[in-house]
């Protein structure tokens, strides 16, 4: 496989894993079960790197981790019938159950505990941000990937305390947040029923949008990683040296849609990106399926297709915003023009690209309507062009009725129904590792990349520097992907780096746009094959 395939395939569609902490305290025996699974459950023995599907009284042993899905629930018990229930999308690690105490961690996810009165030994629930005391308690702890914890008393008495030695008691009915800041304040369950109804409902379906500040698209993030489908994280090094967080997930908004996520958090900068895409019908539950078919499909039409989405960057200062509308599905091997005929595609069927002779269907999604803005000042587009939709013999306007545009058009400039602004155009250099505003490789035989376009007088313009890079930020050679000749090896070797892209333009007064993706995400989803 050639070196810019890796450069291309990288999907850019184009922090979060802070973690919390909560001790709750109280007496259990050593005997530790799994009594009952809802779903699948997986559990990862100490040391071993494999997951393993367990059945029910299934013996949990110190040092195991349980996991599970988005449609999964877990209950655990100990000897003296005490137990705690995993929720979906949740990571339990039992980390002591012998002597005079059993402790266990909840890394993410939800957790509701019945602890009996009768215990003698501490009995701990671990996040990375708080501590609750407990006896003769039913409580429930919800631990966001943005660093928060949510506990909430049902009977009993809870002590919560933070990281700084803070502590409050809970008594039925309150609630508390916890954050890496400390703790927040108190509140009865049901008299916050009462005064906030309708700000919890617009909280629950707040989403990661634009014009967000940090504090707003994290308290969105942390909602909308709960839907998760696909879910990644990670801490790195950039190119620059700087170590950022990365948080990215997937997640399916409504029957229709779906939403790709990532967020970047360094010391001193916070940049996000998603795209949100409808498709032409329902999703399947294996999300993935409907991902594959993005890029287009060999030998007859897609089952799901985009009919519009939106991608926007941002570092909550500045945004490139992606709209497209209209969107229909073309077999474009066989359409007018010729300039945008697919020689080879990916074929999951072998798992690996094929040559397409001519003539063999492909089919693939365009857009009637197009829009690229740089906070907010368009630098391309495109719409129907009218006249010759009534040349072609579609009189009366463009749509579903004639079709919409066949192709984008080319040297030929055949089929092409639409009428383009490119408001910028790409400007060429014989070396970019001498030029900086040029389009080209920056650094010989690596994988650092110059995208640059300007208007005619320079006034208005726009700049995509990109990197593939390992986790310490160094710049990936073009031999690291020499040799390949299947799918299968051409991800394997991805896992080892990652996709990094600073934008500038004209209306961002000499601010950036810098985003670091992790590939992992994107091949499980389907977004790379």
């Amino acid at each position: 496989m050639p070196a810019d395939r890796a450069r291309g395939r990288f999907a850019l569609w184009g922090v979060l894993l802070t973690g919390i902490l909560c001790l709750p305290f109280q007496s259990l025996s050593a005997a530790v079960s799994i009594t009952d699974i809802s779903g699948t459950a997986r559990v990862r023995r100490p040391n071993t790197a494999s997951w393993n599907q367990v059945p029910v009284n299934y013996v949990l042993s110190a040092g195991d981790e349980v996991k599970t899905d988005r449609s999964s629930r877990v209950t655990i018990t100990f000897d003296d019938a005490s137990r705690v229930e995993i929720g979906p999308n949740s990571s339990y690690l039992l980390e002591e159950a012998a002597g005079a105490s059993s402790k266990m961690s909840l890394n993410f996810g939800r957790l509701k505990a019945w602890v009996t009165k009768a215990s003698s030994r501490r009995f701990a629930v671990r996040t990375p941000t708080a501590v609750c005391s407990v006896r003769g308690t039913e409580f429930g702890v919800d631990v966001g990937q943005d660093g928060r914890t949510s506990v909430a008393l049902f009977e009993g008495q809870l002590g919560v305390q933070d990281n700084k030695g803070n502590e409050v008691l809970l008594n039925p009915g309150d609630r508390i947040d916890v954050s890496l800041t400390g703790l927040g304040k108190k509140e009865n369950q049901e008299t916050k029923k009462k005064e906030d109804a309708s700000s919890e409902r617009a909280t629950v379906k707040k989403e990661v949008g634009l014009e967000m500040n940090k504090e707003q698209v994290l308290a969105a993030a942390s909602e909308e990683i709960k839907q998760a489908l696909f879910q990644q994280g990670k801490v790195m090094v950039d190119v620059n040296g700087n170590r950022v967080r990365i948080e990215e997930y997937i997640l399916r908004p409504t029957p229709t849609s779906f939403k790709f996520v990532v967020l970047n958090e360094r010391p001193d900068r916070f940049d996000y990106f998603f795209r949100l895409g409808q498709f032409n019908t329902t999703l399947p539950d294996d999300l993935s399926s409907a991902l594959r078919q993005l890029p287009g499909c060999i030998g007859g039409a897609c089952t799901w297709w985009l009919t519009n989405y939106q991608t926007v960057y941002s570092n909550t200062t500045d945004a490139i915003v992606e709209n497209a509308t209209g969107g229909h599905l073309v077999d474009v091997n066989n359409n007018a023009d010729n300039d945008d005929n697919v020689t080879a595609a990916f074929d999951p069927n072998v798992n690996s690209f094929v040559s397409l002779p001519a003539g063999t269907p492909f089919f693939t999604t365009l857009f009637d309507n197009y829009t690229l803005k740089f906070n907010n000042v368009t630098h391309n587009s495109w719409v129907p062009n009218v006249a010759a939709y009534n040349a072609g013999g579609c009189a009366g306007g463009v749509g579903a009725a004639c079709g919409g545009i066949q192709s984008m058009g080319g040297t030929d400039g055949a089929g092409d129904n639409r009428t383009v602004t490119n408001v910028v155009s790409i400007v060429q250099s014989p070396n970019c590792v001498t030029a900086d505003n040029c389009t080209g490789n920056r650094e010989s035989g690596k994988f650092h990349d110059i995208i640059y376009r300007q208007n005619g007088a320079g006034t208005i313009w726009d700049k995509f520097d990109t990197y593939i890079i390992d986790d310490n930020g160094k710049v990936a050679e073009h031999s690291a992907f020499a040799g390949i000749t299947n799918g299968t090896e051409y991800k394997r070797r991805l896992l080892d780096w990652n996709y990094q892209q600073i934008m500038t333009a004209s209306e961002f007064g000499g601010r950036k746009i810098d985003l670091v993706f992790e590939p992992k995400i994107l091949m499980q989803s389907g977004l790379i094959q």
